[in-house]
């Protein structure tokens, strides 16, 4: 190998690396909110067991998808406020 290849090499080994740091968070982001919003859903089935009419859509799986057990607290208030 010459040097050519060797810097080339490392050039595309740095820029490789730096993609992956850069899309760790959003990453992290998204896994984090999928697994709230299943968390939740199981939650809201639960609560619909015991006889809560909170209905499982795309804006309360959202709802408790961003915000997790808070989220769920929240519902839970709307349903007993309204």
């Amino acid at each position: 190998m010459d040097s050519t290849q060797i810097i080339t090499a490392m050039i595309f080994s740095c820029l490789g690396l730096m993609t992956l740091i850069i899309l760790s968070k959003p990453i992290k982001f998204l896994l984090k909110t999928v697994v709230n919003a299943a968390i939740g859903c199981i939650a809201i089935m639960v609560l619909q067991t015991m006889g809560l009419p909170i209905g499982i859509n795309y804006m309360t799986v959202l709802f408790t998808g961003l915000l997790g057990i808070p989220g769920i607290a929240g519902l839970l208030i709307l349903c007993i406020l309204l």
